[in-house]
């Protein structure tokens, strides 16, 4: 047996280092081409798993986007519920007043500071019909939109703000009779719903009450659709991988992708979108209209 000491546990202990032109380090480190090897592997761990973690995290906003408008569809149907079957009132009046709720929710066109950020005008119970049915905020917002927009008449160095809002309600859905309506058409020879038994009697389930509008589009409370099928008066969201979600009159809500890039716009920031875009022979407007009201 060596002894201690000796020449032979010299080289034994000699094996467990590893020389460096800094010194001697014990063998289990690192080297630098092995170290190289592990950040290259997890570099190619992360490229394959990012999409798929981006992927997850847009699922997760078009299922939270859905949840919101199933809860507007359960308000919308509980109001009716409560009121001799009568739909919630629905139009696109922009004057400010608090003296009582007239539609389901408040606010004017993009541009206006209370109508971008008034919490009140969704959850205050003397400006939205909906505010005892729905009081929190942020049901009313798309997980998905996280724009922000400048306000009329604001000098550059105005902060831009978040919209409360990105959700509105079909136009042909609960106009009151002489209900203000700019800047949305109303083609006549079509069917606008103010009772439940009128839509009962028009598949309610090819009629959407919501969607959520493209953030550079959302305006009044009413979403606008031209029946004639020539121009958009207001854009749908593209946010969920160039889908948005409806709610029907049904109580379903859900996912539809569209096909022509005319209706995905996105301008730059802070630009809104003007009302009235010709965009005839588009599929997805088609679409729309086959799903907002049918002919007297």
């Amino acid at each position: 047996m060596p002894q201690k000491g000796s020449a032979t546990d010299l080289c034994m202990m000699a094996g467990s280092v590893r020389r460096s032109r800094e010194g001697f380090y014990p063998s289990g480190a690192f080297t630098l081409v092995e170290l190289l090897v592990v950040i290259a592997i997890i570099a190619i761990l992360a490229a394959v798993l990012l999409p798929s973690l981006v992927l997850a995290k847009m699922q997760a906003t078009r299922i939270q986007c859905i949840s919101n408008e199933k809860q507007l569809i359960l308000a919308w149907t509980v109001y009716s519920s409560d009121n001799d079957e009568r739909l919630v009132s629905n139009g696109g009046d922009t004057a400010i007043t608090s003296a009582q709720a007239h539609l389901w929710v408040y606010g004017g066109n993009h541009g206006s500071s209370d109508s971008l950020t008034n919490d009140l005008y969704l959850t205050g119970a003397n400006y939205a019909l909906f505010a005892k049915l729905l009081p929190a905020e942020h049901i009313y917002k798309c997980p998905a939109d996280n724009s922000r927009w400048p306000l009329w008449n604001s000098p550059s160095t105005v902060a831009q703000v978040t919209e409360l809002r990105s959700y509105a309600m079909n136009s042909y859905m609960g106009l009151p009779v002489n209900a203000i309506i700019s800047p949305i058409i109303i083609n006549a020879g079509f069917k606008t719903y103010v009772k439940t038994s009128q839509l009962n009697a028009d598949s309610p389930a090819s009629r959407f009450v919501f969607t959520d509008v493209n953030p550079g589009s959302i305006c009044t409370p009413a979403f606008g659709v031209d029946m004639n099928r020539l121009i958009w008066i207001h854009y749908p969201s593209d946010l969920h991988r160039q889908a948005g979600v409806l709610a029907y009159a049904d109580g379903h809500a859900e996912a539809h992708r569209w096909v022509d890039t005319r209706t995905m716009v996105h301008l730059s920031t802070g630009t809104y979108i003007q009302h009235n875009i010709p965009s005839p022979n588009n599929p997805d407007l088609n679409w729309i209209a086959d799903r907002t009201t049918s002919q007297k």
